[in-house]
């Protein structure tokens, strides 16, 4: 059964991206209305991400020292009046600043989620813990536009905002009543465990390369949610002139791939160790990049993007339990920073770095490079280290009983 402090950070991440979600179709519109160019909206856009890579490390490391409860909070605190400032735009440059304050806000909430999430968790359930987490995570994230996109066709740009800035304030207040901080040097004791021997250290001894190369193969699944967001399009619409419903029935099929192979993946994570997973599951991921290449029709592509985010899913929830079993508990909020920040570096530089091959080598060309970068990301997975036993590395592990389960 799940207990009820999982239970609360499941319906904050549902919220939270539900909430996000419904700007997503109208953003743009809203922008554009107002006199934003093409190449300012697109700033727009990508400034959200950027606000959350520069704030998530820095706020996970605030946060283990002055309480996770605090900065989600005031995080929510953020998106609620971010979004709610948007009935005052009327410049593009508006939309610039509510935009960062919605990103900088995030980044406060996703390390004390993850965190809240891990610990005091037994470490052989963490992978199906983080499996759920991101199956819901992107539930979230695709109803939201469908929802957005019916309220500003019916309702005018400004609903989609007025909606995310209510659900903003819901979240708020379920984390107020629903979540208790204890004292920091209490909270790994009040969970039943014992404090790491290291506290000035990230991680625990030797495991510093596992966590790199955990960043690295978490980087690419950042890559390839940029590439796709931005050339893929590109490409299918050159090789099929496919229209806009086309393209969205394609990102439709990749949301479906990491949707429902993200609690496999966890489960096969519990099992066998985080490392057979996340390897295995990059290189089926980057088996379907590949295919794009060779893909001899529209069908053939579907499948091949298809896969590619099975696969995807399939490593993720495994470098997540591993982040959550090798760093220290009292800084693990700020290795949860690190491991969302490699994502977003991923998000922000992909589609720039295969903007330019595509204008260098074109389309076919980047698809290509894309494809041999991903394999490249895949296989620092191989420097990914096992415990000698099973998470023998965790000191969670010897108090297995009073740990929270999923069932």
């Amino acid at each position: 059964m799940l207990n009820r402090k999982i239970t609360i950070v499941f319906t904050l991440t549902f919220l939270l991206n539900l909430g996000y979600g419904l700007i997503l179709p109208s953003l743009s519109l809203y922008a554009a209305s107002l006199g934003a160019s093409r190449s300012f909206i697109g700033v727009i856009v990508s400034i959200y991400a950027l606000a959350q890579l520069l704030t998530q490390v820095p706020a996970g490391r605030l946060a283990d020292r002055f309480g996770r409860k605090f900065f989600m909070l005031a995080g929510f605190a953020g998106l609620a009046a971010a979004a709610a400032l948007n009935n005052f735009a009327h410049l593009p440059v508006h939309f610039f600043i509510f935009q960062t304050l919605a990103g900088i806000s995030a980044g406060c909430l996703w390390p004390s989620l993850m965190v809240l999430l891990t610990e005091g968790a037994d470490p052989s359930v963490r992978g199906k813990l983080m499996g759920t987490f991101n199956t819901i995570f992107f539930i979230g994230l695709g109803l939201g536009p469908l929802v957005g996109g019916y309220l500003a066709a019916t309702y005018g740009f400004l609903a989609p905002f007025n909606l995310w800035s209510t659900i903003a304030i819901v979240g708020g207040v379920i984390c107020a009543l629903g979540l208790q901080e204890s004292p920091r040097p209490a909270r790994e004791k009040a969970a039943g465990l014992q404090p790491a021997r290291s506290s000035s250290s990230l991680v625990k001894p030797g495991m510093l390369p596992t966590f790199l190369a955990g960043c690295v193969v978490r980087a690419r699944g950042g890559f390839c949610s940029s590439f796709n967001n931005s050339i893929l399009p590109l490409y299918v619409v050159m090789l099929y002139d496919a229209t806009p419903k086309m393209i969205g029935s394609m990102m439709f099929v990749h949301a479906v791939g990491l949707a429902f192979f993200n609690i496999p993946g966890g489960m096969v994570s519990d099992r066998f160790g985080r490392k057979s997973p996340a390897i295995v599951g990059s290189l089926v991921a980057t088996t379907g990049v590949f295919w794009y290449s060779f893909a001899n029709g529209l069908g053939s592509l579907l499948a091949a993007v298809g896969l590619a985010g099975a696969g995807s899913a399939f490593a993720t929830p495994a470098i997540g339990a591993l982040t959550a079993d090798i760093s220290n508990p009292e800084k693990r909020a700020e290795a949860f920073g690190y491991f969302l920040t490699s994502f977003h570096v991923g998000v922000i530089f992909g589609a720039a770095i295969f903007g330019f091959v595509s204008d260098w080598v074109g389309l076919p060309g980047a698809v290509l490079a894309w494809g041999i970068t991903s394999l490249t990301l895949s296989l620092c997975g191989l420097f990914i280290r096992e415990p000698k036993t099973a998470f023998a590395l965790a000191p969670e592990g010897a108090v297995a009983q009073s740990a929270p389960r999923l069932g």
